[in-house]
């Protein structure tokens, strides 16, 4: 655990000082706790993940540049480092780009390429998608197709609420199976601080693997250089390889 702990410093002190080396920098750093309820033909499955996690968006010449990652620490003493870059272009007051990643853990590794946008609907309401394909050797060798949407509104600048769904398509060598996933989320931040507070729920499921889980989630967040509709709008809040592939078991 406390080696644990001192990856999860690393990821937030690594965020934290791209702020002081370029002030054109925009992002957060958090951390969080959720309770998983997985229901298996096997029977179920609870347990709490606590995750430390953020990202942040910087210029790269004339394109744009993110970068957002996560340390997640699963209830047995598992643990994931996930890692993922973004480069884009805006396109009108959205973006257009692409994005490759990794999640990765003493069991398991996924890669993953893909293209991703955003768009505004509204003044106040924005959606963003992604689309790729992952793999990993460590489950025969298996290739993921997915997409993954959110629609954001923002009630104030400091208030945001947000739907996702997406689908996950994998192909192994012992078979095929797909399963789907919707999600919700709430953010706020106080008054004159930057501190604001998140709430999610996630469900997937899964015919094909007779199962379905439902993840609660809590935590907070810490937002640099402007506020949570500039840190989104600006691309510091796109997806990552954990979300598209995870299908809401893994964020």
């Amino acid at each position: 655990m406390k080696k644990n702990l001192f990856a999860a410093a690393a990821v937030v002190a690594f965020l934290g000082s791209a702020v002081a080396a370029n002030a054109q920098t925009i992002g957060h750093v958090g951390a969080n706790y959720s309770r998983a309820e997985v229901d298996t033909v096997l029977g179920d499955v609870d347990g709490d993940v606590f995750q430390a996690e953020g990202a942040v968006r910087f210029d790269a010449g004339s394109l744009g540049a993110s970068i957002n990652g996560t340390v997640t620490d699963y209830e047995g003493g598992d643990t994931s480092f996930g890692a993922t870059g973004h480069l884009n272009t805006k396109v009108g007051d959205g973006l257009i780009g692409g994005f490759a990643g990794v999640e990765t853990s003493d069991d398991l590794t996924i890669w993953g390429v893909g293209v991703d946008g955003q768009f505004n609907l509204a003044p106040n309401t924005t959606v963003y998608g992604q689309a790729g394909y992952g793999n990993t050797d460590d489950i025969g060798d298996t290739d993921f197709w997915a997409v993954r949407g959110e629609l954001r509104h923002y009630l104030s600048d400091n208030f945001k609420l947000q739907g996702s769904a997406g689908f996950l398509k994998a192909d192994t060598d012992l078979g095929d199976a797909d399963g789907w996933n919707v999600g919700a989320e709430a953010e706020y931040q106080f008054s004159g601080t930057p501190f604001s507070v998140v709430v999610g729920y996630d469900h997937f499921d899964s015919n094909d693997l007779q199962l379905d889980s439902d993840t609660f989630r809590i935590g907070g967040r810490y937002t640099f250089g402007g506020s949570i509709k500039d840190r989104d709008q600006s691309g510091a809040a796109l997806g990552s390889v954990a979300k598209l592939f995870g299908a809401g078991l893994i964020r």
